[in-house]
């Protein structure tokens, strides 16, 4: 049996048997981390409020050898979320939608500091109430990219040819990017300032992006395409998006 400990980000939670929670943790040191918190639904539970959504704390547990679930002995807050959560719906709903891709997207036990810290500076960003639209594109973007996802759109996948300040790109149904010749002009375009806006995502702090003056149209654009790839890559619809939209349209 090890004993481990490590910063993390509280994902998810999910009640078991009477009084105990499945956990879901974004670690610093192993990547996405499952475990049992005994005890945590009573009312008197020495975990408190650590086990919010993106609270950020210090981690020990146990791992067996064999067993999927971790057994977790300490979990103490480093930061809590909780009032951005509790700000509005739209918030909380955005911290499930962005909970639920985090565990899409991330395979177990595999580290990724660099992906760690951008949940900090995404969360930091949120705090500091920017424009949260802006931040959630920034965020799916940078998932995508981590996982493998987001398309180079600098050139196009069949030719090779690599796109010119003034040229459009075509994603097809599976995130390719095709020059207008290769796509016949078929598929989700990316025109040449929508490309700026993707080139700020993967160059700037989220604070920094979220106080860009962005056209709302390329603003829904990048929506439209990050949440293609996302229905792709998964082959269903995630069910925290449907709600923040449901926030959103409200």
């Amino acid at each position: 049996m090890a004993l481990q400990t490590t910063e993390a980000f509280v994902l998810r939670t999910y009640s078991l048997a009477e009084a105990d929670k499945i956990c879901v943790f974004l670690t610093k040191e192993t990547g996405k981390v499952r475990g049992v918190a005994h005890g945590a639904r009573k009312v008197k539970s020495r975990f408190g409020s650590s086990l919010e959504p993106f609270t950020e704390v210090s981690l020990t547990y146990f791992q067996k050898e064999g067993r999927e679930l971790v057994s977790i002995s300490t979990c103490e807050i480093v930061r809590s979320n909780f009032y951005s959560a509790a700000r509005d719906p739209e918030t909380a709903g955005a911290f499930s939608y962005m909970a639920e891709l985090l565990t899409e997207f991330l395979p177990d036990n595999e580290a990724n500091e660099r992906l760690y810290r951008l949940v900090g500076a995404v969360l930091e960003a949120i705090e500091k109430e920017s424009d949260l639209v802006l931040v959630l594109r920034y965020f799916e973007s940078w998932v995508l990219k981590f996982s493998g996802f987001f398309p180079d759109i600098s050139r196009c996948s069949s030719c090779g040819g690599v796109a010119s300040a003034s040229d459009l790109i075509f994603l097809t149904a599976d995130g390719a990017p095709r020059c207008q010749a290769c796509s016949d002009g078929r598929g989700l375009a990316v025109d040449p300032a929508l490309r700026r806006v993707i080139k700020d995502i993967f160059g700037l702090h989220p604070t920094a992006f979220s106080r860009s003056r962005i056209h709302p149209e390329h603003v829904s654009q990048l929506g439209g395409i990050n949440y293609h790839i996302i229905r792709h890559a998964l082959e269903r619809d995630l069910r925290s998006y449907v709600l923040l939209k449901q926030y959103s349209a409200g």
